[in-house]
């Protein structure tokens, strides 16, 4: 609120918004002042609670309510997020059930990656539980067709409308934009 109170400042976009973080109160704040875009980048990362827990991550269950709190509270919002595939431990079941979550939530812009080892992490300990990298990229490549349908569909429900845009900067090599 005290952000929004500034005059010269536009607008406020909420990057990285871990789920175990959200409250009621930035849900409302998020709804209710006009200076907050309606567009939550929330990592997500995975949705199966055996692999959640190997993340140590919220489980499905506080996800679900969060995403269906924010819908339910920010008419309109956009919701961004990313996916990791290939985490150790993962089953092709746990990737289904990501799948049919995706296709459930219909996520409007979203990030799929394989999962790589980085030094000093608690996943880098589970070596015995390594997926192999084939079928993290299959369920990779899987999952970012899936979204990139809901992005061409969401693209779809834009046209015809008026839309405020926000340009940052010049994108590389001054074709495309960053905002």
């Amino acid at each position: 609120h005290a952000i929004a109170g500034i005059d010269e400042i536009v607008r406020i976009r909420l990057l990285y918004c871990y789920p175990s973080y959200f409250s009621d109160e930035l849900i409302d704040a998020i709804a209710s002042i006009d200076k907050v875009c309606k567009y939550i980048d929330i990592p997500l990362q995975h949705i199966a609670d055996p692999v959640l827990k190997r993340m140590q991550r919220p489980p499905k269950d506080h996800t679900v309510k969060l995403l269906a709190k924010i819908r339910d509270r920010v008419p309109g919002v956009v919701l961004r997020t990313t996916f990791i595939t290939g985490f150790p431990g993962e089953t092709e079941q746990d990737h289904q059930e990501l799948v049919s979550f995706c296709k459930e939530w219909g996520f409007q812009r979203a990030g799929v990656f394989c999962y790589s080892e980085e030094e000093g992490t608690p996943a880098a300990e589970m070596a015995g539980l390594f997926v192999p990298q084939e079928r993290s990229d299959r369920q990779r490549d899987q999952l970012t067709a899936l979204i990139q349908e809901g992005q061409r569909r969401f693209a779809e429900q834009q046209v015809g409308r008026t839309i405020e845009v926000l340009i940052d900067r010049p994108g590389e090599g001054g074709f495309g934009s960053v905002g």
